[in-house]
């Protein structure tokens, strides 16, 4: 898989969340509120924001059903799209959370280095992916100025982290080196195209060969 195969796949990953959530959201509220929730419009993100408007002006209104715990009902058997949605539904009256496709990816690689520089000694050391991930994402935070961070976990950032990941891991490879390397955890096989989640992955870091 190439380059662009791997980035257009991560876009269609993306678009399909917002999708998925946005289409549940007009079935939850009809079902609950005995009436559709109305054309809406834009790109996939924009109708998305447009329904959560229509769920956080309920939820203020006090309305008599529970659209929130009806949503997160729905979604429960999709845990990407359940992560999604209790994400929204924390602060439903808010701009929509952190999306790690509004970080730039020099910001985003920039945070990488800088935690991988932070890590690295003369010996290769592992790390497991969601504890190195971590602090990364806090860099990014601070970066962009946000007061919400996006979770580190088997949701819809992921796929665009192991893109940003793996292009750290060819910037840090001169020949059959690597400085900075996405490993499976277990130390064997190669790492699959489309991880669902960190914490099967780990990274190695060879300080001597950064």
């Amino acid at each position: 898989m190439d380059y662009f195969e791997q980035k257009l796949s991560f876009v269609d990953g993306c678009v399909m969340t917002y999708s998925k959530a946005t289409r549940l959201m007009t079935e939850v509220w009809e079902a609950e509120m005995g009436a559709p929730m109305g054309k809406l419009s834009g790109s996939p993100k924009d109708r998305f924001r447009e329904a959560l408007r229509h769920f956080a002006d309920a939820i203020r209104g006090h309305s008599r059903t529970d659209l929130g715990g009806k949503l997160k009902k729905a979604a429960q058997d999709d845990a990407v799209l359940k992560s999604f949605i209790d994400e929204s539904l924390e602060v439903p009256d808010a701009t929509l959370p952190p999306d790690v496709d509004d970080v730039p990816p020099s910001v985003f690689k920039d945070a990488i280095w800088a935690e991988v520089f932070d890590l690295a000694v003369e010996e290769p050391v592992d790390v497991d992916l969601d504890v190195f991930l971590r602090p990364v994402v806090a860099r990014i935070v601070a970066a962009m100025g946000w007061k919400r961070r996006f979770n580190v976990g088997e949701n819809r950032h992921f796929p665009r982290m192991v893109q940003w990941l793996r292009e750290v891991q060819e910037e840090s490879t001169y020949g059959e080196v690597a400085g900075f390397r996405l490993m499976n955890r277990s130390g064997s096989g190669r790492v699959a195209a489309y991880p669902a989640g960190p914490y099967a992955l780990k990274v190695r870091i060879d300080g001597a060969s950064l």
